[in-house]
């Protein structure tokens, strides 16, 4: 199968308890996001306390 990522792609897995499973992907399909686009959003947040943390 042809890759049609615009972008280098990397996979990365982790595993989490059942219950968070479940709460995160309850808000992803509650906010119609894809698990990637809902961890891009997260992480992006992250980044932004931590910079502002820092000022």
């Amino acid at each position: 199968m042809p890759d049609t990522h615009k972008n280098p792609r990397k996979i990365i897995g982790f595993s989490m308890s059942p219950s968070l499973a479940v709460e995160v992907k309850k808000e992803a399909a509650e906010r119609g996001l894809s698990l990637r686009a809902l961890f891009e959003e997260m992480w992006a947040l992250y980044i932004a306390q931590r910079k502002a943390k820092k000022n």
